[in-house]
């Protein structure tokens, strides 16, 4: 039945005036209302008056067995205390239908809850509520009455019968009632400056409100989230904004958020000239009223406040509030947005997000989401989405970098995307921004990022190398910083020519050939003069003390692979090589120095040479390990010892660097095939996207659980970045630099 109480009574106050207007006119007397041996008390009051409260108030939508006894017990008693029985055509029918029906119903209220006889019961239950509705019964009943006792006259049978078929059909009372409803909630509409919709029920917060509208409500179809309304409050309306809805069942939820002005006060205004109020109300009376509010009617002290008011005004960029669970270091959001701004914002992991803690904006950086779901009514539920966001702090535009703000927002505080503001970014003063703004994030101290080493790591194509590039650039035209990249790729030379345009260099591999190639094969009664190996480390030597003492060099590529390096493993001894007796040659074990074991030399001839310059605070001297997990890997990835005593002696090299300006990159692909002592001396990290489990687990001691879950669907161009060397007090998502925005401009000739 798609009418409301009032609506019924309505329907049943009509239907009582029909009977009272049918029974005078045709007895010209109202003494019919009360003579039980007056035929028409009978039809009219017995039967129809019955049928209709039944019908409309005390039965709208289902009977239970309790009523099928009520009903047929009424039925028996009126047949029992009936003058002209005789006169009844089904009168016998009647009376058995009477006791079967009731015996048949307290039978299975008998049995209720037994279940052996369930099934049969439900069935049971079924078909007689269904037989014994009023509509039915008492319909039956009625035509029975008007055929017996009035089908001979010419005037009662017509009119009763016609009265009985309105009652039948139904229809021409409702569709009256439902008109005249819509008819005067539109008047209503029309002439009140604000539409009511609905009641509080409840109190969430100092300024957050649930609000339920009614299923007839006029306002219930419309899309409602951002507009205005006022709460009704004695001769006082609190503004508020409407910030979700939710429609379940034919009803309307809807969450308010009452507006503050810049002292924090609510913003009320006198609301009698929009609304006539009768008696004194108050937000907590019984009506609770909320309504929409139309600011053209307010006057111009009130207008511009509530208008200009932050989440009037930023109500576009509105994602959430605050929600239960939050802490001082991450909040949880009730997620508030739409798709539409969803997909034109690009809001996911990463986005920032601002809100107020004690009067002051913070930055907040998006790192998870899940769904969860609430009880709206009953067993009803509304599902939703609970985002989390990591403390940033407040950006110093005139610093360029994030500060600390202590404690956490108030629950329910609203939260809005970052506004973006007019600043300019250049790519050239920064790393990176925070994603989707301008919101540059710099190196703080360049130096640090050689003295106290960084690691670069990502899976293949991610852009470590562009990322290492523009380090360096940084690192080069900040500092002193002399550079030494080795590189099995063969690729830094041409592209760090790209970044910097001078001083950078590569190792020649024929010079340093042409030096050690006679001595490849060369075997010494002295072990350690056998091989190579001691003229290799005498050229890198020379050339790395050329690099820290000429001012116009300042990067130099060296690729281990292209160079054969030898060394004696076995002392002299002679082997037979015909039959005279002269023919014997002095023979030793000789072996290849592999990637490791050279990468190792290159440390410790770097090592060597800073030590003799002494000790300093500045970074005098970077060593870059492209592909690192090949030049020193972890213990269970080398196939030999010599590879693990190599990457353990470039450790050692890493740890007593620093005192000596001596400083590490390290930029690998696979972090669970690096040595994990080499990276813990890392003080400062870029993750780009990483899918191993290994490399996610060591991560997440630097950066957390929840960013290091971020790894795997990070964009490209897009790291997580922590470090001493960085302007950050906490782990980031930053978008990266393009390289087309970086690298130098190409040289045109004339």
């Amino acid at each position: 039945m798609q009418l409301n109480i009032r609506q019924r009574f309505a329907v049943v106050g009509i239907y009582i005036f029909l009977i009272l207007l049918i029974g005078f006119k045709l007895t010209n007397a109202w003494t019919f209302i009360v003579d039980t041996n007056n035929n028409l008390n009978a039809v009219l009051i017995a039967t129809g008056l019955a049928l209709i409260l039944s019908t409309y108030i005390t039965e709208p939508f289902f009977s239970k067995p309790v009523d099928v006894i009520t009903r047929w017990v009424a039925i028996f008693l009126f047949l029992v205390g009936l003058n002209n029985r005789e006169d009844l055509l089904l009168y016998n029918a009647w009376l058995f239908a009477s006791a079967v029906f009731t015996l048949s119903a307290l039978i299975l209220i008998f049995i209720h809850g037994s279940i052996k006889y369930e099934k049969p019961q439900r069935i049971a239950v079924d078909i007689i509520c269904k037989i014994s509705r009023p509509e039915i019964v008492f319909t039956a009943l009625y035509f029975d009455i008007v055929y017996s006792f009035f089908r001979d006259d010419s005037v009662k049978f017509p009119v009763l019968m016609l009265f009985g078929a309105l009652i039948a059909i139904n229809g021409p009372i409702v569709w009256l009632v439902n008109f005249i409803s819509i008819q005067f909630k539109n008047i209503v509409a029309k002439t009140d400056s604000a539409n009511f919709l609905g009641q509080i029920i409840g109190h969430e917060s100092t300024d957050l409100y649930k609000v339920e509208l009614a299923s007839d409500n006029l306002n219930r179809q419309k899309q409602l989230v951002g507009c205005l309304v006022y709460l009704e409050n004695i001769t006082n309306g609190v503004a508020g904004i409407i910030l979700s809805e939710q429609i379940l069942l034919g009803k309307k939820w809807i969450e308010v958020l009452s507006l503050r002005d810049k002292k924090q006060d609510l913003i009320s205004f006198n609301i009698k000239s929009l609304l006539p109020l009768t008696g004194e109300k108050s937000i907590f009376s019984k009506t609770n009223a909320v309504y929409l509010l139309d600011t053209t009617s307010l006057d111009d002290k009130i207008k511009p406040i509530i208008e200009s008011n932050p989440m009037n005004e930023g109500f576009e960029r509105f994602i959430g509030n605050v929600w239960e669970g939050s802490t001082i270091d991450k909040i949880r959001f009730n997620k508030l947005f739409s798709d539409d701004l969803l997909k034109k914002r690009g809001i996911g992991e990463g986005t920032i997000i601002q809100t107020v803690i004690a009067d002051e904006e913070v930055l907040y950086q998006i790192i998870d989401a899940r769904t969860d779901e609430e009880n709206l009514e009953y067993k009803d539920t509304h599902g939703f989405t609970i985002g989390t966001a990591q403390k940033l702090g407040r950006y110093d535009t005139a610093e360029n970098e994030l500060n600390t703000v202590k404690w956490l927002p108030e629950i329910y505080t609203p939260i809005f995307l970052l506004d973006p503001v007019n600043i300019v970014y250049d790519g050239n003063q920064f790393i990176g921004k925070l994603p989707n703004t301008n919101y540059g994030i710099g190196v703080k101290n360049p130096k640090e990022l050689v003295t106290h080493n960084t690691a670069i790591l990502g899976i293949l194509g991610i852009g470590k190398s562009c990322l290492t590039f523009e380090l360096l650039k940084k690192t080069v035209v900040a500092t002193n910083t002399k550079v030494i990249c080795v590189d099995i790729t063969g690729q830094y030379l041409v592209e760090v020519s790209k970044y910097i345009n001078t001083g950078v260099a590569e190792i020649g591999y024929a010079a340093i050939e042409q030096q050690i190639s006679p001595r490849y094969k060369a075997i010494n009664k002295d072990i350690e003069e056998g091989g190579n190996y001691k003229a290799f480390k005498e050229q890198l030597t020379t050339r790395v003390t050329q690099l820290l003492d000429t001012a116009t060099e300042r990067v130099l590529i060296f690729n281990p692979q292209q160079f054969n390096v030898s060394y004696q493993v076995g002392e002299l001894k002679n082997k037979k090589i015909g039959p005279g007796q002269n023919d014997w040659q002095e023979v030793a074990s000789m072996r290849d120095l592999t990637v490791p074991e050279i990468t190792r030399l290159i440390s410790e001839v770097s090592l060597e040479l800073c030590k003799a310059k002494g000790m300093t605070n500045d970074a005098r001297l970077l060593l870059v390990f492209e592909e690192a997990h090949s030049l020193v890997p972890e213990w269970n990835s080398v196939a030999n010892d010599g590879d693990k005593s190599a990457t353990n002696g470039t450790a050692k090299v890493i740890l007593q660097g620093r005192k000596y300006g001596l400083g590490t990159f390290v930029v690998t692909q696979r972090t669970a095939n690096i040595s994990k002592s080499i990276l813990n001396q890392c003080n400062t990290i870029f993750a780009m996207r990483v899918f191993d489990d290994t490399g996610k687990q060591f991560l997440e001691n630097y950066i957390g659980s929840d960013y290091s879950n971020l790894l795997p669907t990070l964009e490209e161009r897009h790291c997580i970045a922590i470090g001493k060397a960085l302007k950050l007090k906490q782990p980031v998502i930053l978008e990266l630099n393009d390289m087309n925005d970086i690298i130098l401009p190409p040289v045109v000739i004339p």
